[in-house]
């Protein structure tokens, strides 16, 4: 098991909301479940527990989120059942595709955050 890829992929279902293969209304329950059991894991640690609160205050932000995956990994890291049960959320629960963007269209494609607008000039 690969802890930091596990972790990964448990701070964005946790972060975003999203897993994949399930309906939203079982999703939103799923996640809801792991990020009860993330903030049990984490108890008293004021610091990890933030991680993951701004983590789902700002989903989009990729900072956030990898601040999340590192505290899971440092506790997967340091309990092996915990550890597990990240696999096994991975597993079962992987988070949703995210899309990404290569823009190679020099000025006139115009790109900020989620928004893309391409305009094409007419040939000749």
């Amino acid at each position: 098991m690969d802890v930091a890829a596990v972790s990964q992929a448990v701070a964005l279902m946790a972060a975003t909301g999203a897993v994949s293969g399930m309906g939203q209304h079982t999703a939103l329950e799923v996640v809801e479940r792991i990020r009860e059991r993330v903030r049990e894991v984490f108890g008293r640690d004021e610091r990890s527990t933030e991680s993951l609160e701004h983590a789902i205050e700002e989903p989009g932000d990729e900072a956030r989120v990898r601040a999340l995956a590192e505290a899971l990994a440092w506790y997967a890291q340091r309990n092996e059942g915990f550890a597990e049960e990240l696999d096994q959320w991975a597993r079962d629960y992987e988070p949703s595709a995210t899309v990404s963007q290569n823009v190679r269209a020099g000025r006139d494609a115009y790109t900020a955050g989620r928004d893309m607008t391409i305009n094409q000039r007419p040939e000749g």
